[in-house]
């Protein structure tokens, strides 16, 4: 098997994962605040992959700050958005923001590298994109618009491009070792935020309800599943088969939780989730139809 076919493997369990996700992430928020569920989901996966990964890397000044910022954006930065987003704006209105990062990055990443991608890779990522969106609306365009929310979604956007353009810059590293120090890192940035969030709660948490069965085995998914492996294989998949095609992965995040959706609370698609899905499918089909082109 060569090696971008192993990449996009990694890339396909990645997204399974995360899409997934989402099931163990609303059991957690409904007891444990969103910030707060951060942390310790990322401190898990600290914890994990110091037990895996033991050997270090001998940083230099400008590798360790590259790390730090790959560490802010990708982690703390990314998740204190979309939490703090989804708090104003509507979980359509942000899964569609969301879902525009692909062709974001391709716009940014050609511009820094002067090397512009095959109109054909521009259009395989539109379709997907009107794919994701058809899948998200369900047939509904209604879309209430909100300045605040909808502006720290598109934040987390921004966060996620910059995750993936300063990784890219540690690829001369191990990248086992990389990915646990970037959550260390993460999970060190999210204690003030959480200091935070607890101090200017309303309420005050009920820990005890912190130790139920089920919110530990959903912070154990998400922490040692759902953010070590899966960051462990997205960070391999970037290496492999090049950051271009694997952030069209985001595009099926959407595809596998309507999946999981169906399968898990029978909750099966409709008409517009089928089209969705045929077409981010398609999409990406096209978009990898030309590798990489300069007009």
């Amino acid at each position: 098997m060569d090696s971008k076919k192993k990449g996009i493997i990694f890339m396909w369990i990645a997204v399974i994962l995360w899409g997934i996700s989402f099931v163990g992430t609303k059991i957690v928020v409904e007891y444990i605040p969103p910030l707060t569920a951060g942390f310790f989901r990322f401190l898990l996966a600290a914890i994990a992959l110091m037990l895996f990964f033991r050997k270090d890397i001998k940083y230099t000044k400008k590798e360790f700050f590259i790390l730090s910022l790959t560490a802010f954006f990708g982690i703390t930065a990314y998740f204190l958005f979309e939490n703090s987003a989804l708090q104003y704006t509507t979980a359509t209105n942000s899964s569609l923001i969301i879902s525009t990062t692909p062709m974001i990055y391709l716009i940014i990443n050609d511009i820094i590298k002067k090397s512009f991608s095959h109109k054909i890779r521009y259009l395989g990522t539109f379709i997907a994109l009107i794919g994701v969106s058809i899948l998200v609306l369900n047939g509904k365009f209604i879309l209430k618009l909100n300045p605040l929310g909808d502006t720290l979604m598109i934040g987390a956007v921004a966060s996620w491009v910059l995750y993936t353009l300063f990784l890219e810059k540690l690829e001369h590293l191990n990248s086992n070792i990389v990915t646990r120090d970037i959550n260390i890192l993460g999970s060190i940035f999210f204690i003030p935020l959480v200091f935070l969030e607890l101090k200017t709660s309303n309420t005050c948490p009920i820990f005890s309800l912190w130790l139920q069965p089920k919110i530990i085995i959903a912070l154990i998914y998400l922490g040692v599943l759902s953010s070590a492996l899966a960051y462990i294989l997205w960070n391999q998949a970037i290496r492999l088969s090049g950051s271009r095609t694997v952030t069209n992965g985001i595009y099926f995040i959407p595809v596998v939780t309507v999946i999981a959706d169906s399968i898990i609370l029978k909750n099966y698609p409709n008409i517009y989730a089928i089209i969705g899905i045929i077409l981010v499918l398609g999409g990406t089909v096209i978009a990898e139809l030309k590798q990489k082109a300069s007009y």
